[in-house]
């Protein structure tokens, strides 16, 4: 009896997505545990890139939109930390919050290379998990990572992305950037990006953007 309850649960959530990206379902329960865990499994990797996209979505509308009202901070911060690992953890949620907020409250980013590498350097503490956004190095050796990851920037606009990036480790950490770090934030910046994977990147881009033209988004 509880294979079937579960399997009709699976069937249901599987509609709910299917509602999401537009595409269709399949209605029949599965019949075994091993077909019930193959279709939750495909569930949780399609539920992870949502909220991976969503949370994206918020964070480019925080770095590059126009100031956020006041009363309306608190709202934003919850919605987005209500997408993060560490939702449930006091403790981790507490930095999520506060990083989010800072950028709530900071002026927006015009320049969309400034704003792109903001983004991924905020991006990267709210998809840590837990333990990492609790630990200030881990959590510094995380932005960093998705920070040198990005495309270098321009040269001219180079030292204002490492100011901001040094920003996010600060509101992440609760402690002030040591000098060094601050050099290895500059390098991590100015270091060109995986040029293949620049390509690929790009050539999925273009791909994800055409499924969802079909998909009717």
């Amino acid at each position: 009896m509880r294979f079937e309850d579960l399997a009709a649960r699976l069937v249901a959530v599987e509609a709910k997505l299917a509602n999401l990206t537009g595409t269709t379902v399949n209605t029949d329960n599965a019949t075994s545990v091993e077909e019930l865990d193959a279709r939750l499994t495909l569930v949780e990797v399609q539920v992870d890139q949502l909220i991976a996209v969503k949370t994206q979505e918020h964070v480019d509308a925080i770095v590059a939109a126009v100031a956020v009202a006041v009363d309306s901070i608190q709202a934003a911060v919850a919605e987005v930390v209500a997408l993060s690992p560490s939702a449930d953890h006091a403790e981790a949620s507490d930095v999520v919050a506060d990083v989010v907020q800072a950028q709530l409250e900071a002026e927006p980013v015009a320049n969309e290379e400034v704003a792109d590498i903001i983004s991924a350097a905020v991006q990267a503490v709210i998809a840590a998990e837990p333990e990492v956004v609790t630990d200030p190095v881990a959590i510094t050796a995380a932005i960093m990572e998705a920070v040198a990851d990005m495309p270098a920037p321009a040269p001219e606009v180079a030292a204002e992305v490492a100011a901001a990036v040094a920003e996010v480790i600060a509101d992440a950490t609760g402690e002030e950037v040591a000098p060094e770090v601050h050099a290895e934030i500059a390098e991590a910046v100015a270091t060109p990006s995986d040029t293949v994977l620049d390509s690929f990147e790009e050539r999925l881009n273009a791909a994800e953007a055409r499924v969802d033209t079909l998909l009717g988004k």
